[in-house]
Order: structure tokens, then C-alpha cells, then sequence
């Protein structure tokens, strides 16, 4: 696939089939990710690879917060369906450090760094036939996520899951560049 096709296929996948991802597969999307660049080369991207159990635990965490908070408008019982039929999951973390002058906008070069590394990995997955989604509700339940994984002194960022999509999913309107300049 060329480089077009790859950035005209890319969509969010949100179903899967069963069929299995390799140990490769992942090692390889992994590896686009730490390929991407990064504010002063400091590659802030850590990850943390998911086994079956450690998934499903997660999703019946998503799936519970959910009925305990009714009355919240959110997509996390959408996100805890899609790990569901998802074949790999990831969570994605950053370093958490401080800086010297403590600037509130220190963080925000890594965050754009690590965007790229998730897109890469992303574009990767298109690549190699499979799909993916970014899955930002895992937030709702970060600090209960990270104790269940042992992970301490790291931000949270998100969860990626990958597999093998159902169909293949329409294109989305996208706007055209004239409506998005500011100038």
C-alpha cells in the first residue's frame, strides 16, 4: 500500500474479528511508534503491553464505572465493548517529571510527540491490514488502571487496541483546507 492509500484507509476501528495478532505484528507497530520524533529527542512514550486476563479485567472496570455513574454522558461502555472484541490492547503512558521553571507548558511538546507516536503506530496497523482505536476513556478510570497494572511515576495517555476490523469502514467527510486556514 502506498502512503496515500495508508493515510485514505486509516479510520478508528471499533469491532474486530477473532482473528489473532502477532507478537510480531505488535513489536512492529510498537516500533513505529518509538520511530516517531520527539521535542529535544526526549521520547517520552512508554508502553505497556496488555495480556488477555489484564484486558478483560480492564473492560469490566470501564464496564462497571459505567453502572455506577448513570447519569454521566460519556462513551465509556462503547470503549469497554470495542476492548472487547479487540485481539491486542496497549496502554500508552509518558514519563512524569517536572521541569526547573515548572511552565505549564513544558508537557505540551511531549503530548505532540506523542501523538505522532500513536498516529505512527496507527498508520502502521493500516499497514500491515490491521485496525485500531485510541481509546481516551481509560482516563475515567486511570488511577484504578494503573494500581491493577502496578504502574507508578507515569502519565496515563491512553489505550490502543488492535485487531482485525470487521468491515472495512466508510470514509469520513473530512473539511477541506480553505475552510481550516485562518488566514
Amino acid at each position: 500500500m502506498n502512503f496515500d492509500e495508508i493515510i485514505k484507509n486509516r479510520r478508528s476501528a471499533r469491532a474486530f474479528t477473532e482473528k489473532d495478532v502477532s507478537e510480531e505484528q505488535v513489536k512492529k507497530i510498537l516500533d513505529s511508534g518509538i520511530k516517531a520524533p520527539s521535542a529535544r529527542n526526549r521520547q517520552p512514550w512508554k508502553f505497556y503491553i496488555l495480556n488477555e486476563e489484564q484486558k478483560t479485567h480492564i473492560m469490566n472496570m470501564l464496564f462497571e464505572w459505567d453502572k455506577l455513574n448513570p447519569k454521566e454522558k460519556t462513551s465509556v461502555k462503547g470503549t469497554a465493548q470495542q476492548i472487547k472484541t479487540a485481539n491486542k490492547m496497549i496502554m500508552i503512558y509518558s514519563d512524569n517529571y517536572s521541569s526547573k521553571s515548572k511552565n505549564k507548558n513544558y508537557k505540551k511538546p511531549d503530548y505532540i510527540s506523542l501523538g505522532c507516536a500513536i498516529e505512527n503506530m496507527s498508520l502502521q496497523a493500516i499497514d500491515l491490514g490491521l485496525g485500531s482505536c485510541i481509546l481516551c476513556d481509560t482516563l475515567y478510570i486511570e488511577d484504578e488502571i494503573n494500581e491493577y497494572l502496578g504502574i507508578k511515576n507515569f502519565e496515563q495517555i491512553c489505550g490502543f487496541i488492535i485487531g482485525t476490523p470487521i468491515y472495512n469502514y466508510p470514509p469520513k467527510i473530512k473539511k477541506n483546507l480553505k475552510e481550516l486556514l485562518l488566514n
